[in-house]
């Protein structure tokens, strides 16, 4: 999957392309409607018979039996209703012209097949409403009163019978030639259900150019024996890739939900090309447009009538690639900036709603923040994002991640707004962290970066520091700016040099958890500090109790506000790779008096603490790649 061809020249091409099938093929439905409309008659037909053929047969091996009727008409129901999927086919059919009582006979086995592996991707990637229109039957078991609970076992069960009754409809209406078709396709099918579980490592372009023969050309050639059980028709190798171009165009609609679901898409297989330049949305339109001009050549070469109907489902596809924002123009991607529009999101927001609002470039693939090792293993999903486990430090990360500008642009959004839950435990504490670091500091110049309601600069003045305060919320700096005045900064940390020279001290509390690349920070603050300057920081500890009792559901856990976890040797490692030697854990002393409460005793008395925190001293060092 090279891509040589350039984006501007790709999209005339694509264009004239397009003005070309609208010449050609103007009146498809006056010549071609009446026969597309018979098959389609017919396949509805075929579908009727052989669900009803499903439920005789299942009533006369279990006697009438009411719980297996009424399940089969939950099925049956379902089944009927996704018979518009088919609908390719009599459009198909009109060119190729099979039998129609074959073609009839040959869909209602290939139908019931066809249908099992819808039934069985619903259950196994747990979709509970097909294309937002109507509940599936793993949703529609799970409502039905005494049966919810065993809905994924009669999902499954569905599946198999499907199976098996289509299997037997093509015993007596096929050659023994096209059954060894089908189950060749029906394995190779399941294959790539299989395949598609692979972790997130395997991931490539050649793994993913055969997951989608595997998923979706060979389900289609279950059906396409109905069409053509010979595989002689000129159009067989038009549909073949006709087919696989519709299942990238299909990743790029459902790219949020595959995310969500840890499942291979071709957005998010080419958005773990770092090297590239390129936007994954931009390759993945790029590899789109080249695929259908291809496509369209060969369209271009078959015989009338195939010639005008597999144009103009290419046509089709053209609307459907535009509808979903891809080969933007020239002027369109060169032109000035779009507006930003505004997210209208919280911390809480899925993956989904914010691929939703800001597009599929709203995501970026990391590798481990501490030690830049790609091997990982994935920990859990909270909020659609993974979070995994570096196999070389044991840092654990957020990845594919929120991009750093759309979580600055949510916190712009959200200032002022909320309340800092944290905020009352860095209060807390503040008078007790002061002590600390007036006992190890070499001079007054004390820096706190991302200062929040601003205690520990309070603090830290009555204990004699000359206070600075770096924070990127406008609203908490306004606040406090009466009493700092122009020691204060509004700003996010960038490439810039920090302000006001050097310092005695620099404290991190709960900062660089938020920050995507803290290697790319850390020796800034380094650089800031005087020598023997010293470092406070504290984070959130992914070896507390609290970790190791609530999971994910602690709510220090957050992939929107939180890229990072820390463990204790993850932060040491972090620290002497920017320039920095740990001096000491620092341990926040028990509460008392009134603020103690009864959890908080339980959590001391178990081995831990009440804020969940890490906490560490460490003092700058020299080094010469400083």
């Amino acid at each position: 999957m090279e891509l040589n061809c350039d984006s501007s020249e790709l999209t005339l091409a694509l264009n004239g392309q397009k003005r070309r099938f609208e010449s050609v093929i103007p009146n498809i439905q006056e010549r071609h409607g009446t026969l597309i409309e018979h098959y389609r008659d017919l396949a509805g037909q075929a579908v009727r018979e052989s669900i009803q053929g499903l439920r005789e047969n299942i009533s006369k091996a279990s006697g009438g039996n009411r719980f297996c009727e009424q399940i089969l008409n939950r099925a049956g129901d379902y089944v009927q209703w996704l018979t518009w999927t088919l609908w390719d086919l009599p459009h198909f059919a009109a060119a190729i012209r099979p039998d129609p009582e074959r073609f009839r006979d040959l869909l209602r086995g290939a139908s019931l097949l066809y249908f099992s592996g819808r039934v069985l991707d619903d259950y196994l990637d747990r979709h509970f409403l097909y294309r937002d229109q109507r509940a599936t039957l793993l949703a529609s078991f799970q409502e039905e009163p005494g049966v919810g609970t065993e809905a994924e076992t009669l999902t499954v069960i569905l599946a198999l019978l499907l199976t098996f009754e289509g299997l037997d409809h093509l015993t007596g209406a096929a050659g023994q030639h096209t059954i060894r078709l089908v189950i060749d396709a029906t394995r190779r099918l399941l294959t790539g259900i299989l395949m598609e579980r692979s972790q997130p490592e395997t991931w490539n372009d050649k793994f993913y150019e055969c997951l989608v023969h595997l998923k979706n050309v060979d389900y289609w050639h279950i059906l396409y024996i109905a069409l053509d059980p010979e595989r002689v028709s000129p159009l067989y190798p038009f549909l073949t890739q006709y087919y696989a171009l519709a299942q990238k165009l299909n990743d790029v609609q459902n790219y949020a939900r595959d995310e969500a679901q840890g499942c291979p898409n071709l957005i998010s297989i080419y958005r773990r090309g770092a090297e590239n330049e390129k936007s994954a949305t931009d390759i993945a339109s790029e590899i789109i447009g080249r695929d259908l001009l291809q496509l369209g050549y060969c369209g271009e070469q078959l015989p009338e009538p195939e010639r005008s109907l597999a144009l103009a489902k290419l046509l089709e596809t053209h609307d459907e690639a535009s509808r979903l924002g891809l080969f933007r123009s020239h002027d369109e991607s060169n032109g000035p900036e779009p507006e930003r529009k505004r997210l209208g999101l919280i911390w809480h927001s899925t993956l989904e709603e914010f691929i939703d609002r800001a597009g599929p470039d709203a995501l970026e693939q990391a590798v481990c923040p501490v030690c830049v090792a790609s091997d990982s293993t994935g920990l859990f999903r909270k909020q659609g994002f993974l979070f995994n486990r570096c196999q070389g430090c044991s840092h654990i990360y957020v990845s594919p991640r929120l991009r750093p500008c759309l979580q600055a642009q949510l916190a712009t959004e959200l200032d002022g707004t909320l309340a800092d839950p944290f905020s009352q435990t860095q209060k807390i504490y503040a008078e007790y962290l002061c002590r600390i670091l007036r006992r190890h500091a070499q001079g007054p110049r004390l820096l706190d970066i991302g200062f929040g309601a601003g205690f520990l600069l309070r603090m830290a003045r009555a204990y004699g520091f000359q206070v600075y305060g770096i924070e990127s919320s406008h609203a908490l700096t306004e606040e406090l700016k009466p009493l700092l005045g122009r020691r204060l900064i509004e700003m996010h940390l960038s490439d810039e040099d920090l302000p006001w020279g050097f310092f005695d001290v620099i404290a991190m509390n709960h900062v660089i958890e938020h920050i995507a690349e803290p290697r790319n920070l850390l020796p800034k603050i380094a650089k800031a500090l005087n020598p023997d300057g010293m470092l406070f920081i504290a984070v959130p500890d992914s070896g507390s109790l609290q970790f190791k009792i609530f999971g994910k559901n602690w709510d220090a856990v957050n992939p929107v506000a939180h890229y990072q976890f820390f463990n204790e040797s993850s932060l040491t490692r972090l620290l002497h790779d920017s320039g920095f030697e740990p001096i000491k854990r620092v341990q926040m002393p028990p509460l008392e008096g009134e603020l103690q409460q009864r959890w908080m005793r339980m959590f001391r008395r178990l081995g831990g603490d009440e804020s969940g925190e890490l906490a560490m001293l460490a003092r700058r060092i020299e080094r010469s790649s400083l």
